[in-house]
């Protein structure tokens, strides 16, 4: 049977979650429902804020060098290149996570394919969770 509100359904802008399968690094990822916005950085925890959070995106236009998500709680600043595709899916709500490039992890990607280089969590509150996991030894590979 096929679904009668599918035309309408928000489409993702981009890829799967590569690296859930284990193809390599991918900057993000873009699904149809999406509540949260995963932030996987390479040595700091993973942060999961919920979208009705996010009070606003800053970016520098058509350049996709960097971006910085304004949430209730903290101030997301993130860097790269080509990240207009990244900027397009959390403006639609369909990002359903970014993340931090790890050199010990994945080859460099294509000079062509969303990057991010760096992701800056900044004014969160340091909760004991949060605080263990920011002095604990590097993560392995599935954060």
């Amino acid at each position: 049977m096929s679904d009668p509100l599918a035309q309408f359904r928000r489409k993702p802008v981009a890829v799967a979650d590569a690296t859930a399968t284990g193809e390599g690094y991918a900057a993000f990822g873009a699904k149809d429902r999406v509540e949260r916005l995963r932030i996987r950085r390479a040595m700091g925890p993973t942060r999961s804020p919920v979208y009705n959070c996010l009070l606003d995106v800053a970016y520098d236009g058509d350049y996709g060098t960097n971006f910085v998500l304004t949430y209730t709680f903290m101030i997301v600043l993130v860097r790269g290149k080509n990240l207009q595709a990244i900027i397009a899916a959390i403006e639609a709500g369909t990002a359903h996570f970014i993340q931090e490039f790890d050199a010990d992890q994945w080859a460099k990607p294509d000079s062509t394919a969303p990057f991010i280089e760096s992701i800056e969590v900044v004014g969160q509150e340091k909760g004991s969770a949060s605080l263990a996991m920011e002095t604990s030894p590097r993560r392995d590979k599935h954060h």
